[in-house]
């Protein structure tokens, strides 16, 4: 069975859910040793997706990755970047920018990407591959959100995506097609194999994981987990004003908050506990699909 854990990592506080780039240093010196510990404990090799922003701030945090084995993905300049609201020129642009800056920071040839908030058109197909990705993970096949997700109409594609990882089609990202840009869709059953899910309801996510896995052995696809180091943080509980949707943004919020810190890297330990002894951990651009 393989099993990809992939990391993103950003400048968001949860603290006061807005970009905060003092964020950046508190997982550098807090977050990143004790997550890169655990890593080492289950023997996992994950690909981390980083902001450029966040490794422009922290390049010693990208390097600390390297070092230990992980790979280094894109994702995107900032995590405000929403890809489903861009022209394909603007993406094109942008995808090589980031590329460019990230493979200077990291000092190796950068191939993985995964949307800010898994957001992402149709033009982001070909833009990906001209720019010189060749994976992807911005979809999360038969996800359900609902008004809790940002962008949720516009990923109303998950309910019908593969679940298999599959070359995205040029026409829409939800299907397959013949361009040369794998995706590997973040693993979900209505419920998403999330670090957010996970602290949410750990029950919820222990049986789903056991879906997961049954899945994987039936149909030989691999699990795909998504995690965030700010996850390992403790941040206090602010009050936060009502901005945008009441659901998307304030209540989201408060259940984002939820099992921070020790708690999280505790409940992370125990769902990889539970991966069978056989489980293959890889990296995307290690995943060998046939």
């Amino acid at each position: 069975m393989y099993f990809i854990m992939t990391t993103d990592v950003e400048c968001h506080s949860f603290e006061t859910n807005t970009r905060d780039e003092a964020v950046a240093k508190r997982v550098e010196q807090e977050a990143l040793p004790e997550l890169l510990r655990l890593y080492r404990k289950h023997r996992i090799k994950s690909t981390f997706f980083f902001t450029v922003r966040f490794a422009e701030l922290s390049p010693k945090s990208v390097m600390l990755v390297r070092k230990a084995g992980h790979e280094v993905g894109c994702h995107g300049y900032d995590h405000t970047d929403y890809y489903d609201q861009m022209a394909f020129e603007e993406q094109l642009a942008l995808l090589k920018k980031c590329k460019t800056k990230l493979e200077k920071i990291a000092k190796t040839e950068i191939l993985s990407f995964r949307a800010p908030a898994l957001r992402i058109n149709k033009s982001t197909v070909i833009a990906l591959e001209k720019a010189g990705f060749r994976f992807d993970s911005s979809v999360s096949s038969q996800r359900i959100d609902g008004p809790f997700t940002l962008g949720a109409m516009n990923k109303l594609g998950w309910l019908y995506a593969p679940r298999r990882p599959y070359y995205l089609s040029y026409k829409n990202p939800f299907l397959v097609g013949n361009s040369k840009v794998l995706e590997v869709p973040v693993s979900a059953f209505i419920w998403g194999f999330t670090g957010t899910h996970m602290r949410l309801s750990p029950v919820i996510t222990a049986q789903l994981q056991r879906i997961l896995q049954l899945e994987a052995r039936l149909m030989g696809k691999p699990i795909v987990f998504l995690f965030h180091p700010n996850e390992c943080l403790s941040f206090k509980r602010k009050r936060t004003e009502k901005r945008g949707s009441l659901f998307s943004d304030y209540l989201r919020h408060k259940l984002k908050m939820k099992n921070l810190g020790k708690t999280a890297l505790e409940l992370l330990d125990k769902l990889l506990s539970r991966c069978p002894q056989n489980t293959n951990f890889v990296t995307i651009k290690d995943y060998k699909p046939w």
